[in-house]
C-alpha cells in the first residue's frame, strides 16, 4: 500500500508518476554546464583581467584543467618530455612539479535566460589563490585551493551581449606537502536563478530521524532567501524511476521546517547503496521559481562502544584506505569517470571507506560515493594556525577558516557517503593552550552546521596533557571528566600509526570509540585482529589505498651495501609516493594481494622476492612493502635461492615446482597468514596450495613467461562516452606468444589514434619520471601501460593501434556514443 502525505491540507499518494500535477518551471535554472570553451595561458599578464583583451593566441581548453601536469614548456620536440623538473621548488613534496601563475577567459552569452535573472558562477574548487573578473570588474576569488566558492555576476553582465569572465589563478611557493595540481581543475557551473527569490546555497539539510517498524521519517531543513506572503515549498523524494515516494507542501518562510514520511523505505548502505532524489521547489503562483536536486540515501549511523559503528542497526567495520585527491596520470583532474573507476577499483579490492586526505573531496567523488556505496570522512585542514610547508594554508587559516569550514559541510551534509567530519590531520602544536582553543572552535563550527554526524581528527604522535572540559564547553556527557588535550573536543579520535597505544588507552579511556586514520601497509594483520576482538575500535584506513603524486618515494624500496646504514633518501626522478596498495595506473601491487587474504577477498596469493645483487640489503621504507611480484620469470637467477612469500586462508600451504614438492608449512595464529618459503628458481611452473583440515581451498599458479611477441589492447568497454568530459580507458600489455603478461618488462610504446576522441593520458605505473603523461609515446612498466581517451562531442568509431619495435602491433575499435 503507498503511502500517504500531506500537501497544502490535500491528501495525496506517495508513488504517483512524478511528472503528474508539477508546476511550471521558470527558464535557466541550477547547475548550467561551464565547463567547455576556455582560453588558458601560462605565465603572467598585465591587464588580461579586462574585457577587450586579444586573447585569440591563448590555448583552448575544457575544464576540468591542471597545467602542472602538463609538458613543461621550452622543451626540445623529440627529446623526453614532460611535467617533471628537478629544480622545482615543491621537489619531492609535489612530485618535482611547477606551480606558478595561469589565466583563463571564457566568452559567453546569457541573451537566452531571462532579462532579471540572478547569475551565479560556481566553481568546485581551484588550485591556489583565485582572482575573477568579469567584463572587467572583480568579483572575488578563494584562497583555499580545495572548497567550492560561488560568485555573484549579475551586477557587471551584459544581457544583450558577449560576456568575458576572467580567472588568474597563483600557484606559487612552497604551499603543499603533497602534488596538489594547479588551475581550474574542478568542474565549474552556472546558476541561473530568479532575481529575489531563491533557495539558499547548500540550505537545504536533510536528515533520517527515525526508522521504526518499516517506516522512516526524513527532517528538512530549508533556507529561502526573499520568501513572499503565498509562496510553497515542495519537498519530496523520487525513486529511481521517478516515481514519488514522499512528498510535503508548507508556506515558505526564510527557515522552513519540514518532514517526509515513507513506508517501506530503501536504505542506503556501503553494501546496497540505495539512492533517492530529493528535490525541493520553491513556488510562487503555480510557476517554480527555483528547484534544487541532490542524491539522498536514507540512513542511520550511530557509534557507541559496545556495537562500535552501526548503520542502521548493523555492525559495520570500516575497511578503509585515505586517498589523496589527484587521478594519477590525469593530474589533479576530477573528472567523473576519473573518480568513479578510482572507487569501482577499492570496491573490487574489500575497501569501504575512503578519507579525503587532507583536504575536502571533489563533488564527483563525494557523490560516486554515494552512488557505488563508499564510507567518506572528509577533512578540512592539513594545518592550522602552524604551518608545515612556508607558504601553505596556515597563512591565510585565522581569516578564512570558518569559509572552509562551512563550504566542506554545507556542500556535503546531504550526502550518505559523509560519515564523519575531520578538522585536521597531525596538526602541529594541537595540544598547546591556543590549539586547544581551535580544537574547541572548529568542533563546534561543525556541529552548529550540522550535529548528526561526529567530529574526529587524524592524531599522531602522545595525545597531550589531560584536561578537564567544564560544563559549557565540554562535550555531551563530558563535562568535569578527565580527557586529553588532543581528544577533548572529539567525538571519534583518529589514530595514526599508534597501534601499540589502542589497547592500552581504552583501558584508561573505555568511553572512546576510535579508528586508525593512517596505518602502515605491513600491519594489516594486527589491525584486521584488532577489529575482530574490540568492538570498540571501528576499523583501519590504510596509508594509502592508491598511488599519488608527490610525496615521492615515501613507500619507497632500494637495495643497500651490506653494513651500511638503513636509510634511504629518495631524490629525482622519484615522483610518485609509491606506497599504494594499488598502483598508479590501477594494477595491485604485492601489498594488495595480502590484503586480498586477510580482508577475505581471496584465498590464496603468492609474489617472489626479487633477487638483488650480492652484498646487498633490502631497504624497506615504514610506508613500503617489500619488492616483491607475482612472477616465476626471474631472467639469470637460475638455481639461485628465491624468497616466496604465500598469503593464504587455510591452516596449510604447499609449494610444488614443476610437479615436484618443493616445500611445505602449517600456519597458526602467529604466522599471521603468511608463509615464506626459499626456493631454487628453475623455469617453468609453479603452485601453491592452501588447505583447511586437509581439504583443498584455494590453487595459484606462477608460470615462467616466454619472450615479447606482442602489444595487447584491452579497452575497459567497447562503447564509450562521447561527451567532451568523457573518458574510456585501455590497459596496455606486453604479453609472450601465449598472451600472458611479461611482469617486469619495460620498453617504448607508441600509440596511433583515429577518430573522434583526443589523448588525455598516457602513461605507467613507474615511481620514476620518464616523459610526458600526455604523449603518445610512453614506457611500460611491469608490462603494462594505461591510455586514457577523452571524448571530443562527436559520435563515431576509434581505433587505437599500440606499437613496439619488434613486436606484434596490438588493435581495438571501439564506439563513442
Amino acid at each position: 500500500m503507498a503511502a500517504v502525505t500531506a500537501m497544502g491540507g490535500i491528501a495525496i499518494k506517495a508513488g504517483a508518476a512524478h511528472a503528474q500535477g508539477r508546476p511550471a518551471a521558470e527558464p535557466g535554472g541550477r547547475r548550467q554546464p561551464f565547463d567547455e570553451d576556455w582560453r588558458f595561458i601560462l605565465g603572467e599578464q598585465t591587464g588580461a583581467e579586462n574585457r577587450v583583451w586579444d586573447d585569440t593566441g591563448w590555448r583552448s581548453v575544457d575544464l576540468p584543467h591542471d597545467w602542472s601536469i602538463e609538458d613543461l614548456p621550452g622543451q626540445t620536440p623529440g627529446a623526453v618530455v614532460g611535467p617533471f623538473d628537478k629544480r622545482s621548488i615543491g621537489r619531492t613534496a609535489t612530485g618535482f612539479t611547477n606551480g606558478g601563475e595561469g589565466w583563463y577567459r571564457k566568452h559567453f552569452r546569457v541573451d537566452s535566460y531571462p532579462s532579471d535573472a540572478r547569475v551565479e558562477v560556481i566553481f568546485d574548487a581551484a588550485y591556489l589563490k583565485t582572482d575573477v573578473w568579469l567584463n572587467g570588474r572583480s568579483v572575488g576569488g578563494s584562497v583555499s585551493g580545495y572548497t567550492p566558492f560561488a560568485l555573484d555576476l549579475t551586477p557587471y553582465l551584459d544581457r544583450s551581449g558577449e560576456n568575458v569572465i576572467a580567472v588568474r589563478i597563483q600557484n606559487l611557493g612552497r604551499n603543499s606537502r603533497w602534488y596538489s595540481g594547479s588551475g581550474l581543475y574542478r568542474s565549474v557551473e552556472l546558476d541561473v536563478l530568479h532575481p529575489t527569490s531563491r533557495i539558499e546555497r547548500w540550505g537545504v539539510t536533510a536528515w533520517t530521524s527515525k526508522l521504526e517498524n518499516g517506516r522512516a521519517v526524513v527532517d528538512l531543513s530549508s533556507e529561502v532567501v526573499g520568501p513572499e506572503k503565498g509562496d510553497i515549498l515542495i519537498s519530496r523524494l523520487v525513486e529511481p524511476d521517478g516515481r514519488i515516494a514522499a512528498e510535503v507542501s508548507t508556506p515558505a518562510t526564510a527557515v522552513t521546517r519540514q518532514s517526509l514520511h515513507l513506508r517501506g523505505p530503501r536504505l542506503w548502505s556501503a553494501a546496497r547503496p540505495d539512492l533517492y532524489s530529493l528535490e525541493t521547489e520553491l513556488v510562487r503562483a503555480g510557476v517554480v521559481l527555483d528547484r534544487l536536486v541532490q542524491p539522498y540515501g536514507i540512513r542511520i549511523v550511530a557509534f557507541d562502544t559496545a556495537k562500535g559503528m552501526t548503520v542502521n542497526g548493523e555492525r559495520v567495520k570500516l575497511k578503509g584506505g585515505c586517498l589523496h585527491h589527484d587521478n594519477g596520470l590525469l593530474g589533479a583532474c576530477a573528472y567523473p569517470d576519473a573518480d568513479e573507476r578510482r572507487l569501482r577499483l577499492l570496491k573490487a579490492r574489500g575497501f569501504n571507506a575512503i578519507r579525503s586526505s587532507h583536504n575536502p573531496s571533489s563533488r564527483s567523488l563525494r557523490e560516486a560515493c554515494d552512488r557505488l556505496g563508499m564510507f567518506l570522512i572528509e577533512e578540512a585542514f592539513d594545518a592550522w594556525h602552524i604551518g608545515k610547508e612556508p607558504q601553505d594554508f596556515a597563512q591565510q587559516f585565522p581569516e578564512h577558516w570558518h569559509t572552509v569550514i562551512e563550504a566542506m559541510v554545507r556542500s556535503a551534509r546531504n550526502s550518505p557517503s559523509v560519515i564523519m567530519w575531520s578538522i585536521g590531520n597531525e596538526i602541529p602544536f594541537r595540544s598547546t593552550d591556543e590549539g586547544v582553543k581551535w580544537q574547541w572552535t572548529l568542533a563546534n563550527a561543525v556541529k552548529h552546521l550540522d550535529p548528526t554526524r561526529p567530529v574526529t581528527a587524524g592524531l599522531n604522535g602522545v595525545l597531550g596533557g589531560q584536561l578537564i572540559a567544564e560544563a559549557d564547553t565540554a562535550r555531551p556527557g563530558r563535562a568535569g571528566k578527565v580527557d586529553n588535550a588532543s581528544t577533548v573536543f572529539l567525538d571519534v579520535p583518529g589514530y595514526n600509526y599508534r597501534l601499540e597505544d589502542i589497547a592500552a588507552e581504552q583501558a584508561v579511556h573505555p568511553e572512546r570509540v576510535v579508528y586508525a586514520s593512517e596505518t602502515f601497509a605491513r600491519d594489516l594483520y594486527d589491525y584486521q585482529a584488532l577489529q575482530d576482538e574490540a568492538p570498540y575500535f571501528l576499523g583501519e584506513f590504510l596509508w594509502t589505498a592508491m598511488d599519488y603524486l608527490g610525496e615521492a618515494g615515501i613507500g619507497a624500496t632500494a637495495r643497500l651495501k651490506n653494513g651500511a646504514y638503513p636509510i634511504y633518501l629518495p631524490g629525482f626522478p622519484w615522483v610518485n609516493a609509491w606506497c599504494g596498495d594499488i598502483d598508479l595506473i590501477g594494477e595491485q601491487k604485492a601489498s594488495s594481494l595480502a590484503r586480498d587474504v586477510v580482508w577475505g577477498v581471496s584465498g590464496l596469493e603468492v609474489s617472489v622476492q626479487r633477487p638483488g645483487p650480492e652484498g646487498t640489503f633490502a631497504y624497506v621504507s615504514n610506508w613500503g612493502w617489500p619488492d616483491e611480484l607475482a612472477s616465476w620469470s626471474w631472467p639469470g637467477s637460475e638455481e639461485r635461492m628465491l624468497g616466496v612469500v604465500v598469503h593464504a586462508a587455510g591452516d596449510t600451504v604447499e609449494l610444488h615446482l614443476n610437479g615436484r614438492l618443493v616445500g611445505s608449512k602449517g600456519l597458526g595464529p602467529s604466522d599471521r597468514r603468511r608463509a615464506e618459503f626459499q626456493i631454487a628458481y628453475a623455469p617453468g611452473k609453479l603452485e601453491a596450495f592452501s588447505y583447511r583440515d586437509g581439504r583443498r581451498i584455494a590453487h595459484k599458479v606462477l608460470e615462467t613467461v616466454g619472450p615479447a611477441a606482442s602489444v595487447r589492447v584491452v579497452p575497459k568497454r567497447r562503447e564509450g562516452g562521447a561527451g567532451r568530459g568523457a573518458l574510456s580507458y585501455f590497459r596496455i600489455e606486453i604479453v609472450d606468444a601465449q598472451g600472458r603478461v611479461l611482469p617486469d618488462d619495460q620498453r617504448r610504446v607508441d600509440l596511433v589514434i583515429d577518430g573522434p576522441a583526443s589523448l588525455a593520458a598516457f602513461g605507467s605505473a613507474t615511481p620514476l619520471a620518464t616523459g610526458s603523461f600526455q604523449s603518445p609515446h610512453a614506457e611500460s612498466y611491469r608490462g603494462r601501460a594505461l591510455l586514457i581517451l577523452r571524448g571530443n562531442g562527436q559520435r563515431g568509431t576509434v581505433k587505437v593501434s599500440a606499437r613496439s619495435a619488434g613486436l606484434k602491433d596490438g588493435r581495438v575499435t571501439v564506439t563513442m556514443a
